[in-house]
């Protein structure tokens, strides 16, 4: 039973997105039946997230070491054009787009193993979407919250429009902070056993995120193959084309040229003709006189 709207919002941004609509329809049943209108009105003006937003949003809550790291190197960027250090800048700058990709597709791979693939599209939206997350803290706050419903973008000038951006519009996370699992909740320590099946669960699952983005990796280069080849064929059809109206004015250039031929050629003999019709006309003038 939900009791309060942040706890709706934990429980459907989590849900994949085809789980979201009829879970947030029996969220609000459960509200009308506390007794709770408001809260079922609330919850029921919830937005679904997109593809790319939900992507985020299960990065945000299943890998948030990995995510810290991103951040730390957005903060780092973000204090280097706050200060114009232009020797970071450069470092900095090089490495933006290779840790912006690298996450991305991790990100994509995230989403593979929990059943829900990630297309080119929404590929691109989350890539906007770790931008404006450099570009503008106000922007990271709210993709923490773990709560987005459409991805962000920054073009690189003044701030990122957040308007909108979450499901619930405060500053605080729509996530629950999860403590370390180094100790048990009695306080005793975690046995050694413990720690080496868990050891090895996360190299099977850092594993299993490597294939996952490999396989996002092949089947982005799988489309950019099937584009090359399309325009390949269409830039063949254009150059047949090309090739065809060449010769095809080739072909009037010399029927051009052979018209003007004989047109020069019909217009002297007329003339000539002209001028024996004038002569014949002034001898037979000169005959009629002399008579």
């Amino acid at each position: 039973m939900i009791l309060h709207l942040r706890a709706a919002v934990q429980q459907l941004y989590a849900a994949t997105p085809n789980r979201f609509t009829p879970l947030r329809a029996e969220l609000v049943a459960q509200a009308k039946e506390a007794g709770d209108a408001d809260l079922a009105k609330q919850v029921g003006a919830l937005r679904k997230p997109t593809i790319a937003a939900w992507a985020m949003n299960h990065f945000v809550r299943t890998r948030p070491d990995d995510l810290a790291e991103f951040r730390s190197f957005a903060e780092l960027l973000r204090e280097a054009q706050r200060t114009l250090d232009a020797d970071q800048l450069r470092v900095l700058g090089r490495e933006r787009a290779k840790r912006i990709d690298a996450l991305g597709l991790e990100i994509a791979a995230a989403a593979k193993d929990a059943g829900q693939s990630v297309g080119a599209g929404a590929l691109a939206e989350v890539h906007e979407t770790l931008v404006a997350l450099i570009g503008d803290e106000e922007a990271e706050k709210k993709v923490l919250t773990g709560a987005l419903v459409k991805a962000l973008s920054y073009s690189g000038f003044g701030s990122v429009d957040i308007e909108g951006a979450v499901a619930i519009e405060d500053d605080e996370p729509a996530l629950t902070v999860i403590e370390g699992e180094g100790r048990r909740a009695d306080g005793e320590a975690t046995s050694t056993v413990d720690l080496e099946e868990r050891r090895r669960a996360k190299r099977e699952a850092q594993r299993n995120r490597l294939t996952g983005a490999l396989q996002v990796a092949r089947d982005a280069t799988r489309e950019a193959d099937r584009q090359v080849a399309v325009l390949s064929a269409r830039q063949e059809e254009v150059t047949e084309g090309i090739a065809d109206l060449e010769r095809r004015l080739a072909t009037a250039h010399e029927r051009l040229a052979k018209v003007t031929t004989d047109l020069e050629q019909a217009t002297a003999e007329r003339d000539r003709r002209e001028n024996a019709e004038a002569a014949a006309q002034r001898a037979l003038a000169d005959h009629d006189a002399d008579s």
